[in-house]
């Protein structure tokens, strides 16, 4: 394992290194309000960033099929794990592939106004 040369290594060191930390002062009560006022509402939704490796080709078509749909790429990938997490679901109720074939015939195909 590798150490940094600004970290501390010695009980001498960690005491200099604490001796000198600085602190802001904290925010004026107005500057504060804003910085709460700027919080997600309470009972929102909480977003949990990941971070994610991508094949540079993946990145690619997912970043052309976002652009196609009109949604940034990580609302794209959110999407899509959804969907993965409904077709595996425990209440998923798979149906054959004639069934399927069956309820395709019964739908118009769409019309697409130029």
């Amino acid at each position: 394992m590798s150490h940094d040369d600004a970290t501390p290594q010695t009980p001498d060191q960690l005491a200099a290194f604490m001796e000198g930390l600085t602190f802001a002062p904290p925010p004026a009560p107005q500057d504060e309000q804003a910085l709460l006022d700027s919080l997600p509402a309470a009972g929102s939704s909480v977003m949990v960033v990941r971070s994610l490796r991508l094949p540079i080709e993946l990145d690619q078509a997912v970043a052309s099929a976002a652009q196609a749909g009109g949604v940034p790429k990580t609302a794209w990938i959110r999407q899509a794990i959804e969907m993965a997490l409904a077709v595996q679901a425990d209440d998923d109720q798979p149906i054959s592939r004639a069934e399927a074939l069956r309820a395709l015939t019964l739908l118009r195909p769409a019309r697409h106004v130029a």
